[in-house]
């Protein structure tokens, strides 16, 4: 059994998968969608859950500093209850500040060109929420 990580954006999910012992996240895919086409977004999900055996979903929860939602918490929210209609594994909104800046971060001090981390940040973002929630668990 593993566990799925996501950053969910607006055109892009962030795909990350822990191994089987539950120890380590590895960055998978950054899929892309069309704009709110959040139907074509859990359908990946779906595919994902069927080949991994997954046993939970981590979805980042982009919260502000001060801990209130914004709109795109309110969007997380909303995909994560949509995403729960069509699945019996369990949904978890996991805390997500900073993993978008760390992500960004660590491209940058790879020397990852603009473009490229364009491509990566989403994917690396998802893996540093998994890599979190499973440490935290650990405890």
């Amino acid at each position: 059994m593993r566990i799925l990580g996501l950053d969910l954006g607006i055109k892009s999910l962030g795909i990350a998968l822990s191994d089987e012992l539950l120890f380590l996240a590895t960055g998978k895919e950054n899929f892309m969608f069309a704009e709110n086409d959040f139907p074509k977004a859990i359908a990946r999900i779906l595919e994902y859950s069927r080949e991994y055996e997954i046993e939970k979903i981590i979805l980042g929860h982009p919260l502000r500093l001060n801990g209130t939602k914004s709109d795109r918490t309110i969007m997380i929210e909303e995909f994560a209850d949509k995403l729960k209609t069509v699945t019996d594994i369990p949904v978890i909104l996991f805390d997500e500040r900073f993993s978008t800046k760390i992500a960004t971060r660590i491209l940058i001090d790879a020397n990852v060109s603009r473009k490229n981390r364009k491509k990566q940040k989403d994917k690396m973002a998802a893996q540093i929420i998994l890599q979190n929630f499973l440490d935290y668990n650990k405890i």
